[in-house]
């Protein structure tokens, strides 16, 4: 699904998001494909970069978007706060993708060259002491720079993968984390967009920011190893997989730990539905 079909559909998305978020999400146990477009000020996930925003109702991606003006920070940070649709267990929610359209309207320096980091971030059982929390983070394409339009980013979960998948690392925020990508995608406590590879230091700057269409895609499980897309898993599916064996092929690592075996082809056996 596309960001543009999300973003059709974002509407309907929301009212679902609003009710859940009230009803399910907090047990970590709803999941509806949904884009938050900021329309009449509706923030599910309550995101925030860290200070006050405001959401002006055009201008946008198209239409509303969150706005900050004023942040002051070496890399800015767009996050959840709190449990919603965009935390809780991404493995039994069947989460395919997170993304988000960025712009970048006035900073003091130089936004160029940063690429955009997700971050699946753990509270590591512990919500009151982030001297444990750690994320798992993969890295995206350059942040849009001043005068450049509004740019979009999504990014592939591998909620099935029950080690780091490749393409990942992991980054500790104190000195009691414990690195689990298991524990992690069954219990992921905040989402953040990081301005920049978090490894890296940068200076301190002023930053004018926009945030529109943050969305989450939860797919269907049983589908998982529907590798030819005609809805069901069958022979077809397995002659794939068996001819892009020992190789990395994306589309048939389906537990995304860079190379096509045995897991894999348990995974497709598991989501059987016949031929």
């Amino acid at each position: 699904m596309t960001a543009s079909t999300l973003r059709t559909v974002s509407r309907l998305s929301c009212t679902f998001a609003a009710i859940a978020a009230g009803s399910l999400a907090g047990l970590g146990l709803a999941c509806e494909s949904t884009v938050v477009d900021f329309d009449g000020g509706l923030n599910i996930g309550n995101w925030t970069w860290g200070i006050p925003v405001t959401y002006p109702q055009s201008g946008g991606n198209p239409g509303a978007y969150m706005r900050t003006q004023g942040l002051d920070t070496f890399a800015p940070q767009l996050r959840t706060q709190g449990a919603s649709v965009f935390t809780g267990n991404y493995r039994e929610k069947s989460v395919v993708s997170l993304g988000v359209d960025l712009i970048t309207f006035a900073v003091d320096f130089s936004a160029a060259g940063r690429p955009l980091a997700l971050m699946l971030v753990s509270d590591n059982g512990t919500p009151g002491n982030p001297n444990d929390d750690w994320a798992a983070y993969t890295l995206g394409p350059d942040i849009p720079v001043p005068g450049q339009p509004w740019k979009s980013f999504d990014y592939d979960i591998p909620a099935d993968a029950t080690s780091l998948p490749a393409g990942w690392s992991y980054i500790a925020f104190g000195p009691g984390a414990n690195f689990d990508w298991n524990a992690l995608i069954e219990n992921v406590t905040r989402v953040t967009f990081f301005y920049g590879d978090p490894e890296f230091f940068f200076i301190f700057q002023m930053w004018t920011l926009g945030a529109d269409n943050l969305r989450i895609v939860c797919g269907d499980r049983s589908l998982l190893g529907d590798l030819n897309g005609d809805g069901t898993v069958d022979g077809a599916d397995l002659g794939l997989l068996l001819g892009a064996w020992g190789s990395d092929d994306p589309k048939a690592d389906l537990d995304g730990d860079g190379i096509v075996d045995g897991a894999d082809l348990g995974i497709l056996l598991g989501a059987w539905t016949g031929g």
